[in-house]
Protein backbone atom coordinates (compact mmCIF):
# COMPACT_ATOMS: atom_id res chain seq x y z
CA UNK A 1 0.00 0.00 0.00
CA UNK A 2 0.82 3.12 -1.07
CA UNK A 3 0.60 6.32 1.25
CA UNK A 4 1.25 9.91 -0.09
CA UNK A 5 1.55 12.87 2.71
CA UNK A 6 1.93 16.41 1.63
CA UNK A 7 2.98 19.36 3.27
CA UNK A 8 -0.18 21.84 3.34
CA UNK A 9 -0.32 24.77 5.78
CA UNK A 10 2.49 23.40 7.89
CA UNK A 11 0.85 19.98 7.88
CA UNK A 12 0.98 16.41 6.57
CA UNK A 13 -1.87 16.01 4.52
CA UNK A 14 -2.29 12.18 3.30
CA UNK A 15 -3.26 12.91 -0.47
CA UNK A 16 -6.55 10.57 -1.86
CA UNK A 17 -6.98 8.98 -5.09
CA UNK A 18 -3.83 7.84 -7.27
CA UNK A 19 -0.33 8.49 -5.58
CA UNK A 20 1.13 10.95 -7.03
CA UNK A 21 5.07 11.87 -6.58
CA UNK A 22 3.89 16.10 -6.47
CA UNK A 23 6.22 18.87 -5.28
CA UNK A 24 4.65 19.37 -2.02
CA UNK A 25 4.94 15.41 -1.32
CA UNK A 26 7.34 14.93 1.29
CA UNK A 27 6.77 11.63 2.38
CA UNK A 28 6.04 8.32 0.29
CA UNK A 29 4.85 5.27 2.98
CA UNK A 30 5.61 2.04 1.48
CA UNK A 31 3.36 -0.45 3.60
CA UNK A 32 3.54 -4.60 2.14
CA UNK A 33 4.12 -3.12 -1.14
CA UNK A 34 3.46 -5.34 -4.00
CA UNK A 35 6.52 -5.25 -6.76
CA UNK A 36 3.78 -3.02 -9.19
CA UNK A 37 3.90 -0.36 -6.18
CA UNK A 38 7.72 -0.64 -6.05
CA UNK A 39 8.16 0.05 -9.32
CA UNK A 40 6.09 2.82 -9.06
CA UNK A 41 8.03 4.41 -6.84
CA UNK A 42 11.01 3.30 -8.55
CA UNK A 43 10.43 5.27 -11.77
CA UNK A 44 8.99 8.25 -9.59
CA UNK A 45 11.75 8.31 -7.58
CA UNK A 46 14.67 7.18 -9.81
CA UNK A 47 15.65 4.75 -6.95
CA UNK A 48 16.16 1.03 -6.16
CA UNK A 49 13.53 0.55 -3.70
CA UNK A 50 14.92 -2.48 -1.18
CA UNK A 51 12.88 -5.57 -1.04
CA UNK A 52 12.18 -7.67 2.09
CA UNK A 53 14.88 -9.87 1.37
CA UNK A 54 17.20 -7.14 1.15
CA UNK A 55 15.91 -5.40 4.68
CA UNK A 56 16.84 -8.50 6.72
CA UNK A 57 20.03 -8.19 5.99
CA UNK A 58 22.40 -7.62 9.16
CA UNK A 59 25.82 -6.31 7.73
CA UNK A 60 26.02 -2.57 7.77
CA UNK A 61 26.98 -2.22 4.08
CA UNK A 62 23.52 -3.28 3.58
CA UNK A 63 21.71 -1.37 6.12
CA UNK A 64 22.96 1.82 5.89
CA UNK A 65 24.98 3.25 2.09
CA UNK A 66 24.20 6.30 -0.51
CA UNK A 67 23.31 5.35 -3.94
CA UNK A 68 22.46 7.73 -6.35
CA UNK A 69 22.78 10.37 -4.29
CA UNK A 70 19.94 9.13 -1.95
CA UNK A 71 20.94 7.69 1.66
CA UNK A 72 19.72 4.41 2.42
CA UNK A 73 19.05 3.52 6.18
CA UNK A 74 17.22 0.04 8.14
CA UNK A 75 16.68 0.08 11.87
CA UNK A 76 15.08 -2.68 13.47
CA UNK A 77 12.08 -1.96 15.18
CA UNK A 78 10.14 -3.34 18.22
CA UNK A 79 6.14 -3.29 18.53
CA UNK A 80 3.38 -5.30 19.84
CA UNK A 81 2.35 -7.56 17.43
CA UNK A 82 -0.65 -10.81 17.72
CA UNK A 83 -1.99 -10.94 21.54
CA UNK A 84 0.53 -8.16 22.81
CA UNK A 85 3.33 -10.13 22.32
CA UNK A 86 6.90 -8.16 21.53
CA UNK A 87 8.11 -8.66 17.70
CA UNK A 88 11.06 -6.92 15.78
CA UNK A 89 10.64 -5.75 12.23
CA UNK A 90 13.16 -4.04 9.71
CA UNK A 91 12.49 -0.69 8.17
CA UNK A 92 13.89 1.62 6.09
CA UNK A 93 13.75 5.21 5.88
CA UNK A 94 15.14 6.68 2.36
CA UNK A 95 16.04 10.33 1.79
CA UNK A 96 15.93 11.16 -1.52
CA UNK A 97 16.28 14.82 -2.72
CA UNK A 98 13.53 17.14 -0.16
CA UNK A 99 11.38 13.66 0.00
CA UNK A 100 10.89 10.73 2.72
CA UNK A 101 10.61 7.28 1.67
CA UNK A 102 9.58 4.46 4.19
CA UNK A 103 9.73 0.79 3.39
CA UNK A 104 8.44 -1.34 6.16
CA UNK A 105 6.27 -4.63 6.07
CA UNK A 106 4.97 -4.08 9.77
CA UNK A 107 3.10 -1.47 11.45
CA UNK A 108 4.65 -0.21 14.23
CA UNK A 109 2.53 1.88 16.89
CA UNK A 110 5.68 4.46 16.55
CA UNK A 111 4.09 5.51 13.00
CA UNK A 112 0.83 5.83 13.90
CA UNK A 113 2.17 8.27 16.62
CA UNK A 114 3.70 10.15 14.57
CA UNK A 115 1.09 11.20 12.81
CA UNK A 116 -1.20 11.42 15.64
CA UNK A 117 1.22 14.14 16.97
CA UNK A 118 3.44 16.00 14.13
CA UNK A 119 0.39 18.25 13.20
CA UNK A 120 0.38 19.53 16.94
CA UNK A 121 3.85 20.40 17.31
CA UNK A 122 5.69 22.76 15.84
CA UNK A 123 7.65 20.94 13.16
CA UNK A 124 8.99 22.25 9.69
CA UNK A 125 7.18 19.39 7.64
CA UNK A 126 8.11 20.74 4.35
CA UNK A 127 11.36 18.83 4.36
CA UNK A 128 11.47 15.00 4.49
CA UNK A 129 14.49 15.27 6.61
CA UNK A 130 12.64 16.98 9.39
CA UNK A 131 9.64 14.22 9.08
CA UNK A 132 12.37 11.83 9.22
CA UNK A 133 13.89 12.87 12.45
CA UNK A 134 10.36 13.19 14.11
CA UNK A 135 9.53 9.84 13.15
CA UNK A 136 12.78 8.28 14.97
CA UNK A 137 11.82 10.92 17.75
CA UNK A 138 8.18 8.83 17.93
CA UNK A 139 10.62 5.76 17.77
CA UNK A 140 13.10 6.30 20.53
CA UNK A 141 9.91 7.05 22.86
CA UNK A 142 7.94 4.07 21.84
CA UNK A 143 11.10 2.49 22.62
CA UNK A 144 11.65 3.90 26.25
CA UNK A 145 7.39 3.09 27.14
CA UNK A 146 8.52 -0.58 26.26
CA UNK A 147 12.09 -0.43 28.67
CA UNK A 148 9.67 1.21 31.10
CA UNK A 149 7.13 -1.66 30.71
CA UNK A 150 9.82 -4.18 31.25
CA UNK A 151 11.21 -2.35 34.35
CA UNK A 152 8.09 -2.91 35.90
CA UNK A 153 7.61 -6.81 34.75
CA UNK A 154 11.00 -6.78 36.41
CA UNK A 155 10.25 -4.98 39.60
CA UNK A 156 7.38 -7.68 40.11
CA UNK A 157 9.70 -10.56 39.81
CA UNK A 158 11.96 -9.62 41.88
CA UNK A 159 9.52 -9.07 44.14
CA UNK A 160 8.13 -12.40 43.25
CA UNK A 161 11.05 -13.98 43.27
CA UNK A 162 12.59 -12.54 47.25
CA UNK A 163 9.18 -11.81 49.31
CA UNK A 164 8.02 -14.39 52.00
CA UNK A 165 5.96 -17.09 50.58
CA UNK A 166 2.93 -18.62 51.89
CA UNK A 167 4.33 -22.50 52.59
CA UNK A 168 0.83 -23.63 51.71
CA UNK A 169 1.43 -23.05 47.77
CA UNK A 170 3.24 -25.23 45.80
CA UNK A 171 6.04 -24.28 45.77
CA UNK A 172 7.58 -25.90 42.76
CA UNK A 173 4.89 -24.68 40.44
CA UNK A 174 5.32 -21.29 41.44
CA UNK A 175 9.24 -21.39 40.49
CA UNK A 176 8.20 -23.03 37.05
CA UNK A 177 5.77 -20.21 36.42
CA UNK A 178 8.54 -17.62 38.04
CA UNK A 179 11.08 -19.08 35.56
CA UNK A 180 8.75 -18.86 32.17
CA UNK A 181 8.14 -14.81 33.20
CA UNK A 182 11.68 -14.34 33.08
CA UNK A 183 12.87 -15.92 30.33
CA UNK A 184 9.83 -13.54 28.84
CA UNK A 185 11.43 -11.05 29.92
CA UNK A 186 14.82 -11.57 28.67
CA UNK A 187 13.52 -12.03 25.44
CA UNK A 188 11.43 -9.04 25.26
CA UNK A 189 14.75 -7.22 26.92
CA UNK A 190 16.85 -9.10 23.96
CA UNK A 191 14.77 -7.81 21.08
CA UNK A 192 14.53 -4.03 22.59
CA UNK A 193 18.36 -4.21 22.98
CA UNK A 194 19.05 -5.01 19.06
CA UNK A 195 16.73 -2.17 18.33
CA UNK A 196 18.51 0.17 20.38
CA UNK A 197 21.83 -1.08 18.54
CA UNK A 198 20.01 -0.68 15.26
CA UNK A 199 18.47 2.69 15.72
CA UNK A 200 22.18 4.07 17.29
CA UNK A 201 24.00 3.15 14.25
CA UNK A 202 21.32 4.56 12.33
CA UNK A 203 21.13 7.80 13.85
CA UNK A 204 25.22 7.82 13.90
CA UNK A 205 24.52 7.62 10.14
CA UNK A 206 22.48 9.99 9.97
CA UNK A 207 24.22 12.50 10.88
CA UNK A 208 26.43 11.77 8.32
CA UNK A 209 24.06 12.70 5.73
CA UNK A 210 22.90 15.66 7.89
CA UNK A 211 26.45 16.70 7.57
CA UNK A 212 26.88 15.77 3.98
CA UNK A 213 23.09 16.96 3.01
CA UNK A 214 23.96 20.64 4.84
CA UNK A 215 20.93 20.76 6.47
CA UNK A 216 21.40 22.94 9.41
CA UNK A 217 22.48 23.50 12.81
CA UNK A 218 18.88 22.99 13.94
CA UNK A 219 18.91 19.42 12.18
CA UNK A 220 22.24 18.43 13.37
CA UNK A 221 21.39 19.46 16.74
CA UNK A 222 18.17 16.95 17.35
CA UNK A 223 19.89 14.15 15.76
CA UNK A 224 22.79 13.97 18.60
CA UNK A 225 19.46 14.66 20.66
CA UNK A 226 18.28 11.74 19.59
CA UNK A 227 21.58 9.53 19.65
CA UNK A 228 22.11 10.38 23.43
CA UNK A 229 18.47 9.06 24.09
CA UNK A 230 18.89 6.20 22.31
CA UNK A 231 22.67 5.66 23.71
CA UNK A 232 20.95 6.29 27.35
CA UNK A 233 18.07 3.58 26.86
CA UNK A 234 20.42 1.24 26.01
CA UNK A 235 22.68 1.76 28.75
CA UNK A 236 18.99 0.70 30.68
CA UNK A 237 18.31 -1.98 28.42
CA UNK A 238 21.68 -3.25 29.62
CA UNK A 239 20.58 -2.97 32.96
CA UNK A 240 17.66 -4.61 32.75
CA UNK A 241 19.19 -7.55 30.79
CA UNK A 242 21.56 -7.75 33.86
CA UNK A 243 19.73 -8.00 36.47
CA UNK A 244 17.11 -10.58 34.81
CA UNK A 245 20.33 -12.76 34.60
CA UNK A 246 20.77 -11.88 38.53
CA UNK A 247 16.40 -12.89 38.94
CA UNK A 248 17.12 -16.24 36.68
CA UNK A 249 20.40 -17.16 38.89
CA UNK A 250 18.69 -16.42 42.06
CA UNK A 251 15.35 -18.16 40.92
CA UNK A 252 17.75 -21.36 40.26
CA UNK A 253 19.25 -21.07 43.58
CA UNK A 254 15.98 -20.88 45.55
CA UNK A 255 14.97 -24.61 43.24
CA UNK A 256 18.32 -25.97 44.69
CA UNK A 257 18.08 -25.04 48.26
CA UNK A 258 14.37 -26.23 48.13
CA UNK A 259 15.55 -29.48 46.86
CA UNK A 260 18.39 -29.82 49.43
CA UNK A 261 15.48 -28.92 52.13
CA UNK A 262 13.55 -31.90 50.95
CA UNK A 263 16.61 -34.53 50.31
CA UNK A 264 17.63 -33.15 54.31
CA UNK A 265 14.08 -34.07 55.45
CA UNK A 266 14.37 -37.57 53.97
CA UNK A 267 18.29 -37.89 55.10
CA UNK A 268 16.80 -36.65 58.76
CA UNK A 269 13.80 -39.41 58.86
CA UNK A 270 16.26 -42.48 57.62
CA UNK A 271 18.80 -41.19 60.38
CA UNK A 272 15.39 -41.23 63.16
CA UNK A 273 13.85 -44.03 61.67
CA UNK A 274 17.51 -46.13 62.27
CA UNK A 275 17.31 -47.15 65.44
CA UNK A 276 13.81 -48.21 66.02
CA UNK A 277 13.56 -50.54 62.66
CA UNK A 278 17.53 -52.16 63.53
CA UNK A 279 15.22 -52.68 67.00
CA UNK A 280 12.42 -54.09 65.59
CA UNK A 281 14.55 -56.32 63.24
CA UNK A 282 16.75 -57.96 66.28
CA UNK A 283 13.55 -58.98 67.75
CA UNK A 284 11.94 -60.33 64.56
CA UNK A 285 14.19 -63.10 64.08
CA UNK A 286 12.43 -65.28 67.19
CA UNK A 287 15.08 -67.37 67.95
CA UNK A 288 14.48 -70.26 70.37
CA UNK A 289 17.38 -68.96 72.89
CA UNK A 290 16.14 -65.42 72.97
CA UNK A 291 15.33 -64.44 76.43
CA UNK A 292 13.10 -61.58 75.98
CA UNK A 293 10.63 -63.48 73.97
CA UNK A 294 9.38 -64.92 77.30
CA UNK A 295 9.48 -61.69 79.34
CA UNK A 296 6.01 -60.25 80.38
CA UNK A 297 7.54 -56.60 80.07
CA UNK A 298 9.06 -57.39 76.66
CA UNK A 299 6.86 -56.37 74.83
CA UNK A 300 6.13 -52.70 76.38
CA UNK A 301 10.22 -52.14 76.84
CA UNK A 302 10.70 -53.07 73.03
CA UNK A 303 8.26 -50.54 72.23
CA UNK A 304 9.73 -47.82 74.69
CA UNK A 305 12.98 -48.30 73.03
CA UNK A 306 11.56 -47.14 69.40
CA UNK A 307 9.57 -44.42 70.74
CA UNK A 308 12.97 -43.15 73.00
CA UNK A 309 15.52 -43.82 69.92
CA UNK A 310 13.29 -42.45 67.28
CA UNK A 311 13.04 -38.76 69.58
CA UNK A 312 16.57 -38.66 70.79
CA UNK A 313 18.02 -38.40 67.15
CA UNK A 314 15.27 -35.67 66.21
CA UNK A 315 16.09 -33.71 69.60
CA UNK A 316 19.46 -33.98 68.65
CA UNK A 317 19.18 -32.47 65.13
CA UNK A 318 16.87 -29.85 66.69
CA UNK A 319 19.69 -28.86 69.00
CA UNK A 320 22.07 -28.43 66.10
CA UNK A 321 19.53 -26.13 64.46
CA UNK A 322 19.99 -28.89 61.13
CA UNK A 323 15.59 -28.70 61.21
Amino acid sequence: MITIYEAREGKLTPQTGLPRATDEAVWIDLLNPTTEEEHIIEQALGIDVPTREELQEIEASSRLYQEDGAFFMTATLVFKGGGSEAQITPATFILVGNRLLTVRYAEPGAFAFFLTRCNRQELDLNRGCMVLIGLLEAVVDRLADFIEQIQGQVEHLSRSVFKKRDPALKRQHRYDVVLQDIGHEGEVVSKVRESCYSLGRLLTYLAYAVNERKEGKIVSSRVRAAVRDVNSLTDHATFLSGKIVFLLDATLGMIQIQQNDIIKIFSVAAVVFLPPTLIASIYGMNFHDMPELGWVLGYPVALGMMVLFAILPYLYFKHKGWL
